[in-house]
């Protein structure tokens, strides 16, 4: 199920920024899509959870995942690409398998995937012992060359390349603390990385940790310092307020697409909302008067239209083939 969109397309078309929310498998983006988006974001954080139910995963688990999902859906697809493989030669195979999926987009980070032995990842509340393998930043001579190849293996194909880089500190330290920790460098650091991303061939930026209420002074310097588009790497809402007021205001910084996470948590809640009833009341009265606006008969509110044509032609060829003669 190609894509009726690319990336290219969907913002060009329109004068105000395109979400794309974060989806972990072929159910969340077809819910996503039957609400109305037009753009997904695979989250490799989320495709963890729900593909290996592990911490670790590997290129390949990350490509099979992530091919399911694009075929599930008419919606553009952005891949998290997390270090591509962490080398040119590998980013250019991987890439390639990606946008030969139907990936609209896949971001390269300049983060090593597997930097350290330990768990880091969100959602591990007992991370226990880490030890650095090796420094986590990738050289930006050698992520400078990921991106060419990665650009390289999109080409012939409407696949973008979302350059991504590590980040932390903010103007003038008026970051939130949930930034304290993370690996990355200064703004300048950021931005230099940007320009050199761009240079090599990636039409979108996206800088990270500049999700946070006053983080404007980082909006408008990525702006005037980096050419291209940028991505607003998931929006927030710490204490109960956005991170940003009018989203138009990131528009007209040159923000073309936002990334935010929302279904995993959705599909949680609910799970253990109706787990627990089941749990409790020994029977099923709940969930299955439980009106979310489709028959209950109907266990996916999502539909198979091609599906149900393709069995239509073949039940036709079948009823004709019951009266073949020999010719």
């Amino acid at each position: 199920m190609p894509a009726k969109k690319s990336f290219y397309q969907l913002i060009r078309e329109r004068s105000e920024i395109l979400w794309a929310p974060c989806v972990f498998d072929c159910f969340s983006a077809k819910c996503a899509e039957s609400i109305g988006f037009e753009a997904l974001t695979i989250s490799s954080t989320e495709q963890k959870h729900s593909f290996v139910g592990q911490p670790i995963m590997s290129m390949d688990e990350i490509i099979l995942s992530a091919s399911n999902i694009i075929r599930s859906t008419n919606c553009a697809v952005l891949v998290d690409g997390e270090d591509g493989g962490g080398n040119p030669m590998a980013v250019y195979r991987n890439v390639k398998r990606l946008a030969e999926a139907g990936a609209m987009a896949v971001s390269i980070e300049d983060q090593f995937m597997d930097a350290t032995m330990g768990v880091r990842t969100i959602g591990v509340t007992q991370p226990g012992r880490k030890a650095a393998i090796h420094d986590p930043i990738i050289p930006a001579e050698i992520w400078a060359a990921n991106v060419q190849a990665a650009v390289e293996a999109c080409r012939g194909t409407e696949c973008m390349v979302i350059a991504r880089v590590q980040h932390k500190s903010t103007v003038g330290g008026a970051g939130p603390q949930k930034f304290a920790e993370k690996v990355g460098y200064d703004l300048d650091e950021a931005i230099r990385r940007a320009q050199l991303g761009v240079k090599m061939g990636a039409d979108m930026t996206m800088i990270q940790n500049i999700c946070y209420r006053g983080g404007r002074p980082e909006w408008e310097e990525i702006h005037k310092r980096v050419p291209g588009w940028f991505c607003y790497p998931d929006i927030h809402a710490d204490g109960g307020v956005s991170d940003v007021d009018d989203l138009d205001e990131l528009y007209q910084l040159g923000f073309k697409l936002l990334t935010c996470h929302c279904f995993m948590k959705g599909a949680w809640k609910g799970m253990l909302e109706y787990g627990r009833r089941v749990f409790e009341d020994k029977n099923t009265i709940f969930t299955e008067n439980d009106d979310f606006g489709y028959p209950i008969w109907q266990l996916s509110p999502c539909t198979f239209p091609e599906w149900a044509q393709a069995c239509d032609h073949w039940v036709d060829t079948m009823e004709k083939a019951k009266d073949f003669k020999e010719e």
